[in-house]
């Protein structure tokens, strides 16, 4: 089966969200509009007709976002996101014609809202940048200047400050500048290495290593255990149990490598993007590509589940 989905924006950058019926499953979790594409039909002319039938508007212009598989014991899932800007005038006719609620939010504030477990991935695609970029090991001047240029720089970025080989003093010192540049660019930053450091640094963030989610797992902990409530968490995974390992910590994404053979780690085999993509369906968490990719790659990441790719060298 296949399924489109309508993630309808709005002037204010705000996403638009129907409330399922009392009756329905999942009663009264909020999604995207949207619906199965009839036997003959195009995605375009599925869209145009759920949103007439559940809206009343249609759309003139839609772009493909991310493809997501789910298998079931009784059937496959196919969920095909596409991103629809709607004129003021539509945004002022929107209506529940089959009298759900509806409400406009911005990406940031759907984390707090019930939603089915197959909308995660979309609205992480919306709320974070499709590319993070992995700060490289170097001196403290050439990593401020590193993220100085990214800051600077006007595409879609988050920043990682990975240095493990950093003590934890010298990396608080780091970061703390580090995150000045980003709070003053608007830019994301994810922390990494020891916990303790997120007690010390405002940032977005924190970036797990799969072995440090292991280790909570195995401790009983979950993410709101171990970070300051505003942080969200990635989690560094390789295999099927390690991003089961991810969702048990309450990660909000993983990162899942190497998709490619890479120079730092070359003795790991490249996944390609087709076993890339059957991990991803292994989980219910969104999914960055990690190794050997560049930016250019998000397309691809997209279209085979995830919501985009990481790196050091290629960004």
């Amino acid at each position: 089966m296949r399924v489109v989905v309508a993630l309808c924006r709005n002037a204010q950058g705000e996403y638009l969200l129907a409330q399922r019926a009392a009756n329905a499953h999942l009663a009264g979790t909020w999604e995207f509009p949207g619906g199965k594409v009839e036997v003959g039909e195009s995605d375009a002319d599925a869209l145009a007709r759920e949103l007439d039938e559940e809206l009343g508007v249609t759309c003139d212009h839609m772009e493909a976002l991310l493809t997501r598989h789910f298998d079931y014991p009784d059937r496959s899932i196919t969920l095909q996101a596409y991103t629809v800007l709607l004129s003021p005038d539509a945004c002022a006719r929107v209506i529940g014609r089959e009298g759900q609620a509806l409400q406009w939010l911005r990406p940031e504030a759907m984390a707090s809202l019930a939603t089915p477990a197959a909308n995660a991935p979309l609205i992480a695609a919306l709320r974070w940048p499709p590319c993070w970029a992995i700060s490289p090991e170097a001196s403290a001047a050439a990593v401020l200047d590193w993220a100085a240029t990214r800051c600077q720089a006007a595409t879609e970025v988050g920043l990682v400050l990975r240095l493990p080989r950093w003590p934890l003093a010298e990396y608080i010192a780091l970061a703390q500048s580090v995150a000045a540049l980003c709070q003053r660019a608007g830019v994301p930053l994810l922390l990494h290495g020891d916990v303790r450091v997120c007690e010390q640094v405002a940032a977005a963030g924190f970036h797990a290593s799969s072995q440090q989610a292991a280790t909570w797992q195995a401790q009983g902990l979950k993410k709101r255990d171990v970070l300051p409530a505003t942080y969200a968490l990635a989690v560094a995974a390789h295999s099927a149990d390690e991003l089961r390992c991810a969702e048990q910590v309450m990660a909000d994404w993983a990162w899942l490598s190497p998709v490619q053979a890479t120079q730092s780690h070359p003795e790991a085999n490249g996944l390609g993007w087709v076993a890339w993509a059957a991990l991803v369906q292994c989980t219910s968490l969104p999914v960055y590509g990690l190794g050997g990719l560049t930016p250019a790659a998000v397309h691809q990441a997209r279209a085979h589940g995830g919501v985009g790719v990481a790196g050091i060298r290629g960004f």
